[in-house]
């Protein structure tokens, strides 16, 4: 997610007001203490909320404690066995974590649906809400989306006489970056991470794991995502830097990769590394194969669980009701870095606005038209276990040259014989 810190954000929040919020209250809704974990970019504007939520309601303390994202995770695992034992009220999680916890631990969280928010749930896009659903109700709060689309660099392009909107198929993606590395000498994007193969099985609403849980590595949409990944690989229009962030930051600043699909928080990371190539960058919508898949999918995204252990929550619920349904807070938000999934923010002036450092193109404006088409994926308590087999191979077909039908049948077995789920055959 974009790198910045959030400088001025209460000041436009103490006025909120967001169903009956901002009444002035002494119940026990708004009184007593909170404390809520999150990591990073999401800490200032969740404490400019609790400022502008205690300003309003002086009886209720809100703590926003940072925490690390890993340290995070490791921690609630951690408190989760010793049955609560030093965990907060509340905590921020990714979608695809929220199975891996929530489902282990069902017992361990607050079904927030009950007590309001079922009925706030389509004030989000319905992938979004969908991913904090447990037994057809809400047990998280939605809040950040990761809306993916592709990341161009408009002078390569032009130099290569390629335009966007001659790259509607994923076969186009591959013509057209023969022809970028062959007059440029530029790589589309790097190919050292499975996040990519991720991206385009979202684009048909595919995962690891089927709506019923089983494994579904087979699938038509996968079987296609890592040929097409494998063809481009053997073309040599993708980069491969060493695995991990900074290397793919360096990658990224030294201008090699100049068509990469990834989440729209990457905006922020281009910004920061590669600050001389303002007005340098543009997007456009992810292509697709044309067999049920859209142009649209989601790479990463976060929202807030509560914790059963909690001793206040009818003050944690309220503020966190407060914080991810209040246009201004989400504003607040927004501006701050993180795509926010409250429908009611993108008719607001500032999210419409253009970018700068993309030429003035409407990017985030860009990022709603996506999010809206976004397709639910199924992660299952089991997605770390799949992540871990995918990784391998992914790696085995990009770096060894491994063949595609075989990595994915020793894939698919290796993640049987750690879950013991069913797989899904395919002729």
């Amino acid at each position: 997610m974009k790198k910045i810190l959030l400088t001025t954000v209460a000041s436009t929040l103490i006025a909120m007001t967001i169903g009956g919020v901002a009444q002035a209250r002494t119940s026990n809704g708004y009184s007593g203490s909170t404390n809520v974990w999150a990591w990073n970019i999401n800490v200032p504007p969740l404490k400019a909320a609790a400022k502008a939520f205690m300003k309003t309601h002086p009886q209720a303390h809100i703590k926003i404690t940072e925490v690390g994202r890993e340290d995070l995770y490791k921690k609630l695992s951690t408190g989760l066995m010793s049955h609560g034992k030093g965990l907060p009220d509340a905590t921020l999680i990714e979608d695809s974590n929220f199975d891996s916890f929530v489902k282990i631990y069902p017992r361990s969280f607050v079904n927030v649906g009950t007590m309001g928010y079922d009925k706030l749930a389509n004030l989000f896009p319905n992938y979004k809400s969908n991913s904090f659903k447990y037994k057809s109700h809400m047990y998280g709060f939605p809040f950040d989306g990761g809306p993916a689309m592709v990341f161009y660099r408009r002078s390569v392009f032009a130099k290569a006489g390629v335009k966007p909107s001659q790259i509607k198929t994923w076969d186009d993606f591959l013509k057209y970056g023969k022809i970028i590395k062959a007059k440029t000498g530029k790589y589309m994007f790097s190919g050292s991470d499975n996040a990519i193969y991720l991206v385009m099985l979202g684009q048909y609403g595919k995962s690891y794991f089927d709506t019923k849980g089983n494994i579904d590595l087979k699938s038509p949409a996968s079987v296609k995502a890592l040929k097409m990944l494998k063809k481009m690989n053997d073309a040599g229009i993708l980069d491969h830097c060493s695995p991990g962030w900074d290397p793919y930051m360096r990658d990224i600043a030294s201008g090699n990769l100049v068509a990469i699909p990834q989440g729209i928080w990457l905006e922020g990371n281009i910004e920061t590394v590669a600050p001389k190539t303002k007005g340098d960058w543009g997007v456009f919508p992810l292509p697709i194969n044309g067999d049920g898949d859209v142009s649209a999918s989601a790479q990463g995204g976060s929202g807030f669980v509560m914790l059963n252990k909690s001793k206040n929550k009818t003050l944690t619920y309220n503020f966190l009701k407060y914080f991810t349904t209040a246009k201004q807070s989400q504003v607040t938000a927004f501006k701050g870095g993180l795509f926010p999934t409250l429908g009611k923010v993108y008719k607001t002036k500032e999210f419409n606005a253009g970018v700068p450092f993309f030429k003035n193109q409407h990017v985030w404006a860009e990022g709603a038209k996506v999010i809206k088409k976004i397709k639910p994926v199924h992660y299952t308590q089991d997605y770390f276990y799949g992540n871990a087999e995918v990784k391998k191979m992914y790696s085995g077909i990009m770096f060894a040259h491994a063949d595609v039908m075989k990595r994915l049948d020793q894939a698919t077995k290796a993640l049987k014989a750690r879950t013991g789920r069913k797989i899904n055959q395919y002729k």
